[in-house]
């Protein structure tokens, strides 16, 4: 799996599969933000907070309960 997003490959995945790569997503841009210079730390903060929240609105929206 490629850690880049690609929208064909995205319209493939079961709803498990998308929280599973957003919750990947959201540990990459975790880990950047914890290693980032104080002028871009909150940068990879809010996309590391903004990928953990897509992953809640999937399971949300299709009654997933977290692993």
């Amino acid at each position: 799996m490629e850690r880049r997003f690609n929208a064909e490959e995205w319209n493939a995945l079961t709803p498990a599969e998308r929280v599973r790569r957003c919750r990947l997503w959201a540990a990459d841009a975790q880990e950047m933000a914890n290693k980032a210079s104080v002028e871009l730390k909150q940068t990879y903060q809010n996309i590391a907070d903004q990928w953990a929240t897509v992953a809640r609105e999937i399971e949300r929206r299709n009654n997933l309960s977290e692993p």
